[in-house]
């Protein structure tokens, strides 16, 4: 589904990501962990072309590396992004509509969404500035998914939010697995994670320091100690 060779990414003088390759295979889920600074949202922004970028990106068979944002969004690469960057000032359901801009059915997408989240549907006239942290990042979510997208990426979908919230994503990530949406989620909650997903890429100043299946890395002492704050 996408293989990411090379790919590098600089800011000026400072380089976010050098060199690191990985794949996300379909329906799989694949987590790229590391702390602040590491290099993970970078990497997806160098995906999709958000911030310049070096190095190879193949999506469904197309070289895709020199592609335009817009261009990434209409084949299927879509980002819900960090901190949620919903229209605070539209309702919910308008930032919904937001989401099929490039492609998605509305109709039908807002009908899964609001299947998934039953609050938004409930708070569907409701200004998404008013709403919770964890609403607003079911929002967040929703809009991704009424793109339609062939590749989901997340960036840290669980950041500031409470356990049961925390929960309750983790929940609907799990079912998106299970529809066979392939995932790539950017987090620090390493534990949470690795639960539920398929392989995984620790990223260390902009290199990938570690990678393997993510049951196994769960169960290394040496990376929980290490990496995983255990």
């Amino acid at each position: 589904m996408l293989e990411v060779e090379n790919l590098e990414v600089n800011y000026g003088h400072v380089k976010a990501v050098k060199k690191i390759s990985f794949s996300v295979n379909k329906g799989e889920i694949v987590t790229i962990l590391g702390s602040n600074g590491a290099g993970k949202t970078s990497t997806l922004f160098g995906i999709l072309n958000i911030v310049k970028s070096k190095g190879k990106v193949i999506f469904e068979g197309e070289d895709v590396s020199n592609k335009s944002t817009v261009y990434m969004v209409k084949k299927g690469i879509v980002l819900c992004p960090e901190n949620r960057r919903i229209f605070s000032s539209l309702t919910v359901e308008e930032n919904l509509k937001m989401g099929t801009y490039l492609r998605g059915d509305y109709s039908k997408n807002s009908k899964y969404v609001y299947d998934l989240f039953p609050v938004l549907k409930e708070r569907k006239k409701q200004k998404a500035g008013s709403l919770s942290g964890g609403e607003q990042q079911m929002l967040a979510l929703g809009r991704a998914l009424m793109a339609s997208p062939k590749l989901l990426m997340l960036d840290e979908p669980s950041l500031g939010l409470a356990p049961i919230i925390i929960d309750e994503i983790y929940s609907v990530l799990k079912t998106l697995k299970e529809s066979n949406i392939p995932i790539l989620l950017v987090e620090q909650n390493a534990i949470k994670s690795l639960k539920i997903s398929d392989r995984a890429y620790i990223l260390e100043n902009g290199n990938v320091a570690h990678q393997g299946v993510s049951k196994e890395m769960l169960n290394d002492e040496r990376l929980k100690k290490s990496y995983l704050g255990k």
